[in-house]
């Protein structure tokens, strides 16, 4: 158990240096590229743009509304960071579980949390145009950090192994001795 929280300890030390040297503003492009590809299904008129201004990135959008053209900018600090404590979880589930089975989930793992911010940044192009996207949008401005502890959970309930500590492996065809003689 010290080992596997050491692993998550240091993959945490790690993630959150190469996040904020550069994997913050990689993971900010594909959110952006992913966000537009939903939204461009619906709508030619609406797009989101990675910007810095005063050295902190920010998402513009540039959409419709009252039917003129606008945009409004978004902060992008709150809605990424998280990120890390999914990515810092990911090199547990490779010490944990076997070596497919950790990759299928940590792939799984990223796309639910991908969805999630996808979802957040097509509410803020509703933002002006919709009193429940506003609503939703309000709803789930901090909740990111919660929804990576649910991933989290989830994988712990999924495989209860994870924190249990190694148990050495016993031959399959020898049984454990019995510490009493059975009498019949």
């Amino acid at each position: 158990m010290l080992k596997k929280t050491l692993i998550l300890i240091a993959a945490s030390a790690v993630f959150t240096m190469l996040w904020f040297n550069g994997l913050e503003r990689l993971w900010a492009h594909v959110l952006t590229f992913s966000s537009n590809t939903f939204i461009s299904i619906g709508s030619d008129e609406t797009q989101i743009a990675l910007e810095n201004r005063d050295e902190e990135m920010i998402f513009r959008v540039t959409t419709l509304i009252d039917g003129k053209r606008g945009s409004y900018p978004q902060r992008a600090q709150s809605l990424l960071l998280p990120t890390v404590i999914v990515l810092s979880w990911l090199p547990l589930l490779f010490f944990s579980l076997p070596g497919k089975t950790a990759a299928r989930q940590s792939f799984t793992n990223m796309a639910i949390f991908l969805l999630f911010q996808v979802f957040f940044m097509i509410l803020l192009t509703f933002y002006y145009n919709s009193a429940f996207a506003k609503y939703l949008f309000h709803l789930m401005m901090e909740a990111f950090y919660i929804i990576a502890l649910g991933i989290i959970i989830k994988d712990a309930f999924k495989y209860p192994h994870i924190w249990k500590a190694s148990l050495s492996k016993q031959p399959q065809n020898q049984q454990p001795s019995k510490p009493w003689k059975s009498t019949s």
